[in-house]
């Protein structure tokens, strides 16, 4: 089989360098990617750098000021899910593969994408194992054969299969010797004479050695190879001086000729993936848990593990006072379940803190988030409420120690588990939250820290998955999200604020029959409350909005309906096909809507315009499996959590305010090198803004999204305006709450 057909990727997304300050603003319409670089895989080395692969993600370290750089798909990256990379000496490319056999070529002007292999159908597995370099040629060892790219023509050469008792053999790894190329197979070593030209024949291949089976891997000096012939050895490697072989808490580097020369083992080889010696004689080491370790002869130099989330599993986020909260958790019925990842949380600087499991006092599957004052609330799904406060663990809440004001299953005693599965504040500070599997499923701790549970009659004890709380201090609570005979559809409690007085309490299961809620479908996903008070609610068969959510303990009708699109004498339920996974609003009332398989898509305030819509195919997406969505508000960048990671976009629209005294511009300078859009923050809701010269003339006008107001540096008469200040007038709707501002132009 010859693959034949090139394609070159050339980013055209306006995207943020990887050298963007930490804790800096993206401008309008960039992306940023958030990725987690803790679980480290692989290690290859170039001329001045150490390549990482790290979480399915790739970053380099150089070796010269120990200075960090992360690549990724907004970089310039085709894609997601990186396996290995090699460096050609004689080319200076670095060789990457993914997971799904897409190949980069990292040049130093450009990065080439060779999709060849990842566009072939083949029956059975498709995989790249390993690559191996030689003469500006990388010969990439698949499931299906060996697969030769001429980096610098950067094109696929040829495909050589071996073919084993009729079927063609998997090749786990290639290398030369001499005069002759060898390659691994499950049914051991086979080598063929390189500078044949019959290669592609099988049976110009023979037997090298059949003793050594099931190998993943095979590297060489002038004089031996290695294989990773034991079930022990995780990996081996080779820079043609030196060998190395990794087992799960100890690396073993040997001298060309296969004598031990050194043995390092460390409290910080907790799960070990790859060990490899620079040309400097470092020996680099990559670990499952702790990034990325350097060593010189037996001295630990350090570890390498960039700034950012704990791990790329995206269970929900939340954003409180611009600070970004990571829940990485999981529910018995969808996500990640089981895990002790714990949560991140991402500063106002842009710098990440992490809490796992033990920082937590063991708790697993943390699955939601509120914040009250300097107080951090986390819900596990198996162990409580974990309290932080002024940034350390302070608490974890229970059955015991709330006098079962968190209720627990009926089995405490034998399985002890305390499923917590939303938080929210509400507009008194009191703290609510949703536990699943038990009687009294709604919970509230007071500001006066009492504790008090409530009681819902349920034919089963319903699994919970959110909760929000409206403007009418209703809580809003899902039930059985894919969980098939447990999908109930949505839970309404109003405690008409009285908490100590339950007697007046009020709740109301909803479903999809008319008159009772009218949902679209049982299997509730998402829900949100937009500006004008409406509830927004995500399902597998599209989205419903309750537009009188007021009335529900009413004999008025309350009923939820979907949102018609029309197209000619044609008519379509809004996303009616799509899982819809996340909901959220930003400052001009406008929907963002995650999907399962169609990516994010951005919605009018009334649902009836598409104005984005974002997939992995069209933008920087990793996934368009959307897990997770919230907005910073004060910036409109929208963070989303896919099934691959998580990045951010600076989208158009932010929160208005009421009391404005001073706009923030974004960039002010704005520099001649700039041609971006011009973001001013900090407006009046809805507000009507004007730009003018010194002299008072009109340059631009129009009204901002929600608080910000967007100017793409033109005047009326779609020039680029000239080198100069610009003054900034605005007002609200009532014509009142003047602001001004300045903006300075470089042309």
């Amino acid at each position: 089989m010859t693959l034949f057909l090139r394609i070159i990727y050339l980013t055209t997304f306006n995207i943020v360098s990887c050298f963007t300050l930490v804790g800096q603003d993206i401008a309008i319409g960039q992306w940023a990617t958030h990725q987690s670089y803790n679980s480290a895989t692989h290690i290859s080395e170039s001329t001045n750098k150490i390549y990482c692969v790290s979480s399915k993600g790739l970053f380099y370290i150089n070796k010269y000021d120990q200075s960090m750089r992360k690549l990724s798909k907004n970089t310039g990256l085709s894609d997601f899910g990186i396996k290995k990379s090699a460096f050609c000496e004689q080319t200076g490319a670095v060789v990457v593969v993914y997971e799904n056999c897409n190949i980069d070529l990292i040049t130093q002007n450009e990065i080439i994408n060779i999709n060849d292999i990842k566009r072939t159908e083949l029956i059975g597995e498709k995989t790249i194992n390993n690559i191996f370099i030689e003469n500006k040629i990388a010969y990439l060892s698949c499931s299906f054969g060996l697969v030769l790219l001429d980096i610098e023509k950067q094109e696929i050469k040829e495909t050589y299969n071996l073919i084993i008792n009729g079927d063609f053999s998997q090749i786990t790894g290639c290398t030369s010797m001499n005069d002759s190329l060898y390659i691994s197979t499950p049914d051991g070593i086979y080598r063929a004479y390189k500078n044949s030209n019959l290669l592609n024949d099988f049976n110009n291949w023979s037997v090298y050695d059949t003793t050594k089976n099931n190998l993943e891997n095979i590297v060489s000096s002038n004089y031996k190879i290695l294989s990773d012939s034991s079930e022990k050895i995780i990996s081996v490697s080779s820079n043609s001086i030196y060998f190395t072989t990794t087992i799960n808490d100890s690396v073993f580097i040997y001298d060309d000729n296969l004598n031990l020369i050194q043995s390092i083992t460390h409290s910080l080889f907790t799960e070990l993936e790859y060990s490899y010696v620079d040309s400097d004689q470092n020996i680099w080491v990559a670990d499952n848990n702790n990034g990325v370790m350097k060593f010189t002869g037996n001295s630990y130099m350090g570890s390498y593990i960039p700034n950012g989330p704990i791990t790329n599993q995206i269970f929900s986020l939340e954003c409180f006072d611009s600070e970004l909260y990571v829940c990485h958790g999981g529910h018995t019925n969808f996500g990640n379940w089981n895990n002790k990842n714990g949560a991140s949380i991402k500063a106002r600087t842009g710098f990440w803190n992490n809490y796992n499991y033990y920082d937590l006092d063991n708790a697993k599957d943390i699955v939601s988030v509120a914040k009250h004052n300097n107080n951090i609330y986390f819900s596990s799904f198996y162990n409580g409420v974990a309290q932080i406060k002024d940034g350390e663990f302070f608490f974890r809440w229970n059955a015991s120690n709330t006098n079962y004001g968190i209720d627990t299953i009926a089995d405490w005693a034998n399985d002890k588990r305390l499923s917590v599965c939303g938080l929210k504040t509400d507009n008194y500070g009191n703290l609510w939250g949703l536990t699943s599997s038990v009687q009294n499923p709604l919970f509230v701790k007071t500001v006066d820290d009492e504790w008090q549970s409530f009681y819902v009659q349920q034919q089963i004890k319903y699994l919970y998955t959110d909760l929000i709380i409206d403007s009418y201090d209703q809580k809003w609570c899902v039930i059985g999200r894919d969980g098939g005979a447990n999908e109930i559809g949505l839970l309404v409690y109003n405690n008409n604020n009285t908490l100590e007085d339950v007697s007046d309490d009020k709740y109301k299961i909803l479903s999809t029959s008319a008159g009772n809620g009218n949902l679209p479908s049982l299997n509730v996903i998402s829900i949100a409350e937009d500006l004008d008070g409406e509830i927004w609610v995500g399902t597998d068969k599209g989205i419903a909005v309750f537009y009188n959510p007021a009335n529900i303990f009413s004999e008025y009708n309350f009923d939820a309906e979907q949102i018609l699109i029309q197209e000619g004498d044609y008519g379509q339920y809004l996303l009616s096909e799509e899982k819809i996974t996340q909901i959220v609003v930003d400052g001009a009332n406008r929907k963002w809507i995650g999907t399962e398989r169609s990516g994010l898509y951005l919605l009018s305030s009334d649902g009836l315009d598409e104005i984005e819509h974002f997939t992995e195919e069209n933008s920087p997406l990793f996934s368009n499996n959307i897990t997770a969505l919230t907005i910073d508000n004060k910036s409109g960048e929208v963070y989303i959590g896919t099934s691959k990671g998580l990045l951010s976009y600076r989208s158009t629209a932010t929160d208005g305010f009421v009391n404005t005294q001073k706009v923030k511009v974004f960039p002010n300078p704005v520099k001649e090198t700039y041609f971006g859009l011009i973001a001013i923050n900090g407006l009046s809701t809805n507000a009507n803004f004007k730009i003018t010269d010194v002299n008072g003339n009109l340059v631009f006008e129009d009204f901002a999204k929600g608080g910000q107001a967007i100017w793409d540096g033109k005047n009326k008469n779609n020039e680029r305006v000239g080198t100069g200040v610009y003054l900034i007038f605005s007002s609200d709707e009532t014509g009142g709450e003047k602001v001004e501002g300045k903006i300075v132009f470089i042309k």
